[in-house]
């Protein structure tokens, strides 16, 4: 099901309930509310792309369990609480590029265990929480670039025995923490940074070295 409307303000009732795709592209949609997308056992793929999004409620995606992927991109949409990610038992790909998140809230992967492939690039983040990935075990894939961090904290990626792709892209890292990368990944992003060449930077060039 594909719903493009500029004078969309709400989601639409009635909705096929046996739909396995749900796209809204270029809506006027400014939040997601709880019980607005009812219940499917059906729906594996749910799309907000380039509306008006500001607000995503608490519970917005309950009543999802088949839900595998899910994207909200291109929105002015600033922040994610922990208690929007609940009822997703099954989802695998989560993407929330290009919209103007400034931090992830501790505890908001704690429910999203099977993820496997989360996306964030082109968003503000400054600063990411000590273990706020721990949850994501099975994760292969963290896209995390064009955002604006600093640094990553000690032990961030320790808990992602799955990780195989990192993107640090264009960023504003100057130098990573000693065993910041471990020794599973197998491609890592991190051109456009003002990396600082001093004797901090002497891990990263050593981890490099061992490709």
């Amino acid at each position: 099901v594909f719903c493009s409307e500029e004078r969309m303000r709400e989601i639409p009732a009635g909705l096929p309930g046996n739909a396995t795709q749900l796209f809204f592209v270029e809506t006027a949609l400014s939040s997601i509310r709880k019980g607005a997308l009812g219940s499917s056992t059906t729906l594996t793929k749910l799309l907000f792309l380039n509306n008006d999004i500001q607000e995503l409620e608490a519970g917005a995606f309950q009543g999802l369990p088949s839900l595998t992927e899910l994207e909200v991109s291109g929105n002015p949409l600033s922040a994610v609480s922990p208690g929007v990610l609940v009822g997703l038992p099954s989802l695998s790909k989560l993407s929330l590029g290009a919209n103007a998140i400034r931090s992830l809230q501790p505890g908001l992967f704690a429910t999203t265990c099977r993820l496997q492939d989360l996306r964030l690039p082109g968003n503000k983040i400054e600063a990411l929480p000590p273990g706020v990935f721990r949850p994501l075990r099975r994760l292969q894939s963290l896209d995390l670039s064009q955002n604006l961090l600093t640094e990553l904290p000690a032990g961030l990626l320790a808990p992602l025995a799955a990780l195989r792709l990192l993107k640090l892209s264009d960023n504003l890292l100057v130098q990573v923490p000693p065993g910041a990368f471990g020794t599973l990944l197998a491609r890592v992003g991190l051109a456009d940074n003002p990396w600082v060449c001093d004797c901090h930077l002497t891990y990263l060039l050593g981890w490099l070295q061992t490709f």
